[in-house]
């Protein structure tokens, strides 16, 4: 029987860098489908705390692309998910793009429960470059399809998320990619990043 994933994406136009998560969403969610899972896709205007609420009874893994405060998922005009619904997210596995979430939501949804919780504690920080937004989503969507390619622990994804940050870190400060005030600027974002991503719960558990 195959599992199911939760993809909740919220899409505004460019300059909201959530033009861009959403297209990274995107590159997840066909590769969800090509190993065999059943996907439900809330993205745009499905991104609800309603939807959701009626999406997630069935599922093992939820994840998040999109706008992000301390206590809540910000939806496309709504909050999705915020400390007075979390409880949706018991006994869930969380992957979350998106600013601010470990800080508060993150643990309490730990604290109701949930499986593991891996998201950001802080500002996520980006570009609307395309080499550089490029960059920063292979180092987002990381984690999720190493563990679709080797069923690896959540500790292991956020090891190698670090990893592709610190290969991409390189790359735009000594690297090939340095060739510019502005590329060494965005490594040190992408070591910002690395830095504020945290796991909380099961460090052990898989999809």
């Amino acid at each position: 029987m195959s599992k199911t994933v939760l993809i909740v994406r919220t899409y505004k136009p460019i300059p909201d860098p959530i033009e861009i998560s959403y297209q990274w969403a995107e590159t997840i969610k066909q590769q969800f489908i090509t190993n065999g899972w059943q996907v439900i896709d809330l993205g745009k205007e499905n991104a609800t705390a309603k939807k959701l609420e009626q999406s997630i009874n069935d599922v093992e893994v939820v994840i998040f692309y999109g706008h992000g405060e301390l206590d809540e998922w910000c939806g496309q005009s709504e909050s999705i998910l915020n400390l007075d619904n979390v409880n949706l997210l018991n006994n869930k596995k969380i992957y979350v793009m998106a600013c601010w979430t470990t800080f508060e939501l993150g643990k309490e949804a730990i604290n109701n429960k949930a499986i593991c919780y891996l998201g950001y504690y802080s500002l996520v920080k980006g570009s609307l470059i395309p080499t550089f937004y490029q960059a920063l989503g292979q180092c987002v969507n990381k984690g999720i399809l190493v563990m679709l390619e080797n069923s690896c622990t959540f500790e292991q994804a956020r090891q190698a998320m670090i990893s592709e940050y610190n290969k991409w870190i390189d790359h735009f400060a000594i690297g090939e990619g340095s060739n510019s005030t502005e590329a060494r600027l965005f490594a040190v974002k992408l070591r910002h990043n690395r830095d504020v991503l945290q796991l909380l719960g099961d460090k052990t558990a898989i999809l």
